[in-house]
């Protein structure tokens, strides 16, 4: 443990040569729907003094009159070190934001990439399901998470519109169980989505993690029961997986292998649904930016994964 806490402090701590002060950077990035994010990790006293800014196609980062080198892992893109300044090319990209972090020091960057609308409409594929209920969690006076100008109950509605305008595009039905800013009980979501005979019911809120979590309903243990004893669930628990893994693969192709994880959780509104079922809790808003770019690209996510879905139960 000794031994990995002196390499740790090694990495991240500024070294000398000829009396002059290096800082050991580290440099990494992943993409997200919408932006790259970019994240500079060092010594505080150089992480702080660091100035973005851009030129053309290019962002530089300046430490002024200090020298650094730099450490990266599996960028997706090219970078140099020019007179003082990281210089990389992340793509195409209509502007960024930058923050400062601590615990450890670090700069971020979020740069908003030019996306061609017309390209990701044609990846749409119509769905053969003929009525999906999406549920945006919380409304009226019950806010859920709240972060500066942001809250739960008006993203998730915002991003359960988006979806559904998606799915309609099928010849398939789509209800959202609150038609705006309004209290609707658990048990009235789940009575709409019987109502409507929804097929697939899927839940969505923004947890406080920077992944996205995928919930499954009525477990026993960690696994979901293939034998369930629920008589509302009954035999729709066996596509409950078939749901669950094709959101996953989405997730993963469209945002990267560490954006998604999957959780058991005895969530009542699952359970009592004649549908197969997921709740899926966005990253927090800490971790995540949501432009209107995130929030269609994760709609487009979420339809990804019920299209994969109806693949799997056809094969």
């Amino acid at each position: 443990m000794k031994a990995l806490t002196f390499l740790i402090l090694f990495i991240l701590s500024p070294v000398f040569i000829s009396g002059e002060e290096v800082a050991k950077l580290k440099l990494r990035a992943g993409r997200h729907p919408g932006f790259v994010r970019v994240v500079l990790e060092g010594p505080e006293t150089f992480i702080f003094k660091g100035v973005v800014s851009q030129s053309g196609q290019d962002i530089s980062v300046s430490f002024q009159d200090f020298r650094f080198s730099v450490e990266d892992v599996n960028l997706p893109f090219a970078y140099k070190i020019v007179k003082g300044s990281l210089v990389f090319s992340p793509g195409g990209f209509k502007g960024f934001k930058t923050a400062l972090l601590n615990s450890p020091p670090r700069l971020v960057i979020d740069v908003y990439q030019i996306e061609d609308a017309k390209k990701a409409g044609d990846k749409i594929k119509p769905l053969r399901t003929k009525t999906v209920i999406v549920d945006p969690g919380h409304g009226g006076h019950e806010y859920g998470i709240i972060a500066d100008t942001f809250r739960e109950k008006d993203v998730v509605f915002d991003v359960a519109k988006r979806l559904r305008a998606l799915i309609v595009k099928s010849p398939t039905r789509c209800f959202l169980t609150r038609g705006g800013d309004q209290f609707i009980s658990l048990r009235e979501r789940a009575n709409f989505s019987n109502t409507k005979n929804g097929e697939i019911f899927l839940s969505l809120h923004i947890g406080k993690h920077g992944d996205i979590v995928i919930y499954t309903p009525v477990i026993t243990g960690s696994e979901i029961r293939t034998e369930p004893d629920d008589s509302v669930q009954g035999a729709l628990m066996l596509k409950t997986p078939l749901l669950r893994d094709a959101m996953q693969k989405a997730i993963k192709e469209d945002l990267g292998e560490d954006m998604v994880s999957i959780k058991p959780l005895p969530y009542s509104i699952l359970s009592k649904v004649r549908a197969v079922a997921l709740m899926i809790e966005l990253p927090s808003f800490e971790d995540i930016d949501y432009t209107e770019e995130f929030k269609t690209a994760i709609a487009h996510t979420i339809y990804k994964g019920l299209y994969l879905y109806e693949k799997s139960t056809t094969n």
